[in-house]
């Protein structure tokens, strides 16, 4: 096995934290919406400061992970793509906060024939993120295991996509005004794009790999 970071135990530790906040943030991200969607506001309110909280030292992380792979001229040949990496990676913390947020500013009523149908959505958003993770540490680790769990990603996308395409037949057949119809859609939509932002990843760090392994 060859690892890209060879002895650098710091960056090490500090590039399985930042791996760690991605994973965590979604699952904060499920829990906030089952609160939202059980009508518990202050509990909400709090999964979202946790995920504002985990953003903030996400940054903090890939910046400091940037500046030391630059100072101490570390894997030059793969820079780049790690750097590359860790920016799209934090985009899911940050997508999954933004979409909190809109819960928390805009406040759908979600009718409780959908409720099923969102938690399944969160939860697959979780099951993609945390396969891509797994990609992530193996691409830091053994390029060559990456494969091994990219495909659940790709899978997971697909059943997001199958989900979602239910949960908006079923609102647009609901007796409920337009203007609430589109509302939601809004959300289902939302939530459906973190798989599909984890896919996209996913290809990129397939590309990334091979890179190395040649």
């Amino acid at each position: 096995m060859y690892s890209i970071f060879k002895a650098t135990k710091d960056l090490v530790r500090k590039i399985d934290a930042f791996l760690d906040l991605v994973g965590e943030s979604v699952l904060h991200f499920e829990e906030g919406l089952k609160l939202y969607l059980s009508g518990s506001e202050v509990e909400f309110n709090e999964r979202l400061v946790i995920i504002k909280n985990s953003e903030s030292r996400a940054d903090e992380l890939r910046q400091n992970i940037e500046a030391q792979l630059y100072v101490q001229t570390l894997i030059p040949e793969s820079r780049g793509d790690v750097l590359d990496l860790l920016e799209q990676m934090d985009e899911i913390i940050d997508f999954s906060k933004s979409i909190m947020l809109d819960f928390c500013v805009e406040k759908p009523e979600i009718p409780g024939e959908l409720h099923d149908r969102l938690r399944k959505l969160a939860e697959i958003a979780v099951d993609s993120t945390q396969a891509l993770v797994q990609s992530a540490r193996s691409f830091f680790y053994d390029a060559n295991t990456v494969k091994d769990h990219l495909h659940k990603v790709k899978f997971f996308e697909n059943e997001s996509d199958y989900v979602s395409e239910k949960a908006k037949r079923e609102l647009f057949e609901l007796n409920i005004s337009l203007e609430r119809k589109l509302h939601i859609k809004h959300f289902i939509v939302s939530i459906d794009s973190i798989s599909d932002v984890a896919e996209d990843i996913s290809n990129r760090l397939s590309i990334a790999a091979m890179k190395r392994i040649v």
